[in-house]
């Protein structure tokens, strides 16, 4: 297993699993935008799964205001039409790295109890003079960024009740380059593994950066070349308004590009 120590004792069974079976090993992925979890963590989660853990990822947004790299979806960029290209390529992707469970922060299966489903909308960015990014001035008001952090941590404490990781994977507290979003998701996490350990019941949570680091680079270096260098191009056309084709290949290929560093919490298993 990636992560030392990481066993299939202490998770929530998985649905379907057999009566007193141990459950396989969860970690729970939280990251800000489609795209994200690919190039920050696409190599880990697919070892991950080769290992046969339970992996499932958290998007805050559905990447509405990410900057498109030049190429045949440049034209995409600040239009509504971006979101729905962006969840179509996450989709792709979640086949490809074999993750079937995947859901958006403020949905019905990722939503505090009480509260009526919502979306976290992308706060946009720009970059500073230290060469950071750093909040766009005109970010709309359902942005990640600005919602209350308590109802996102709550949004994502709602997940963590239910699945009981064993790991919760996110970025540092830089969010890799300072993107508003990201900083979110990683205070969210920090502030979610603290909750659970406050709460007594179980071993207090530890930030193992470190081992984060080394694990994603083994894990990129175990998995087979890229299917973006070998894939067809796909003819299947996703259902948004204007009927846009994605870029293909989809898998690895999105169309922002920017790499990020991750780290991890661990949690070791609860006593009997």
């Amino acid at each position: 297993m990636v992560f030392p120590g990481l066993d299939r004792r202490d998770s929530a069974a998985t649905p379907g699993s057999v009566p007193g079976a141990a459950a396989a090993p969860t970690v729970l992925l939280l990251h800000a935008h489609p795209d994200d979890e690919t190039l920050a963590t696409g190599g880990l989660m697919a070892r991950l799964v080769a290992d046969g853990a339970r992996v499932v990822l958290v998007t805050g947004t559905r990447g509405e205001r990410g900057e498109v790299v030049p190429g045949p979806l440049k034209h995409l960029e600040g239009t509504p039409e971006l979101a729905a290209t962006r969840v179509f390529e996450l989709a792709a992707a979640m086949r490809e790295l074999g993750v079937i469970d995947h859901r958006f922060l403020g949905e019905v299966d990722a939503r505090a109890e009480g509260l009526a489903p919502r979306s976290y909308l992308d706060s946009g960015m720009q970059w500073a003079p230290s060469g950071m990014a750093e909040a766009a001035a005109d970010a709309p008001a359902d942005a990640l960024s600005l919602a209350p952090f308590d109802e996102v941590v709550a949004d994502v404490l709602a997940v963590v009740a239910e699945l009981r990781p064993q790991v919760i994977v996110s970025y540092d507290e830089r969010g890799g380059y300072g993107h508003p979003d990201h900083v979110r998701m990683h205070d969210a996490a920090v502030a979610a593994v603290a909750a659970v350990a406050a709460l007594g019941s179980v071993a207090a949570l530890a930030l193992v950066a470190a081992e984060a680091a080394a694990a994603v680079g083994a894990a990129v270096a175990a998995v087979p070349p890229s299917p973006c260098r070998t894939k067809p191009e796909s003819t299947s056309t996703p259902s948004f308004p204007t009927q846009q084709k994605p870029k293909t290949p989809t898998s690895s290929c999105h169309s922002a590009r920017t790499a990020t560093r991750s780290f991890a919490h661990s949690r070791p298993t609860a006593p009997s």
